[in-house]
C-alpha cells in the first residue's frame, strides 16, 4: 500500500513538472500545538516540526507544495484521582507527507489545503517518571487534512500557519475514537 501511495505521489509530481512555470526548493520549521481528541481532560502539548518541500507553481496564482516532515505530535493529561493529580503525556513521532494545493491571493500571499499521510515514527508515554513504548498500541498509519497560509517575502524567507485534522482513529484498539489535533507556525525557505 505505501509503494502504492509513493509511486501515485511520483507519478502526480512528475506530470505536473512538467506542466510547472517554476519549480523550487524550500526547507521549513516552527512550532507544533498538539492535541489528541476524544481523550478526557487532554491538554496541548508543544513540540516541532522540520523538513523539506517543493513548490511546483502551476500559473501565478496556483501551486501544489507536497512536504517531508517530522512532526511531534501527542498531547498531555492531568487526570484528579483519589490520590492526588495524576500527569501523562503521549508523545508521538510522525513522518507526515502533506501535499497542499496553494492558491495565492496576491503574490506574496496564499491560502492552501491538502490531504496528509502520517507515518508513525515512534510514541511513548509517560506517567509520572516513568516512560513506557505504546508504538504497537497505536495505528502506523493516518490520515488527515490540513488547511493554512503563508506570506513569502521577496528574499525567498516566509511565515506560515496550518491546521491538521486527522480523520483516522490512532488507537489501534479502545473505545476512543482519538485524532491528531495539530496548529503550526513556523518559517519557510525558499532556494
Amino acid at each position: 500500500m505505501k509503494k502504492l501511495i509513493l509511486s501515485g505521489i511520483l507519478a502526480i509530481g512528475s506530470v505536473l513538472a512538467v506542466k510547472a512555470q517554476t519549480v523550487k526548493f524550500g526547507v521549513k520549521g516552527g512550532l507544533n500545538l498538539a492535541k489528541v481528541t476524544n481523550t478526557d481532560d487532554a491538554k496541548t502539548r508543544a513540540s516541532f516540526y522540520a523538513g523539506g518541500l517543493v513548490n511546483v507553481a502551476l500559473n501565478e496564482s496556483w501551486a501544489i507544495q507536497p512536504e517531508l516532515l517530522y512532526s511531534g505530535q501527542g498531547t498531555k493529561v492531568k487526570t484528579n484521582t483519589i490520590l492526588g493529580t495524576l500527569e501523562s503525556t503521549l508523545k508521538t513521532d510522525y513522518i507526515n507527507i502533506p501535499v497542499m494545493v496553494q492558491y495565492s491571493i496576491v503574490p506574496a500571499f496564499y491560502l492552501e489545503a491538502g490531504p496528509q499521510l502520517g507515518i508513525l515514527a515512534g510514541a511513548k508515554e509517560k506517567i509520572g517518571s516513568k516512560s513506557y513504548d505504546v508504538k504497537d498500541q497505536m495505528k502506523s498509519i493516518d490520515f488527515g487534512i490540513g488547511v493554512g497560509f503563508g506570506y513569502k517575502f521577496d528574499m525567498g524567507l516566509g511565515v506560515s500557519g496550518r491546521y491538521n485534522f486527522g480523520l483516522t482513529n490512532i488507537e489501534d484498539s479502545g473505545n476512543h475514537n482519538s485524532k491528531n489535533s495539530v496548529a503550526q507556525i513556523g518559517l519557510f525557505y525558499m532556494f
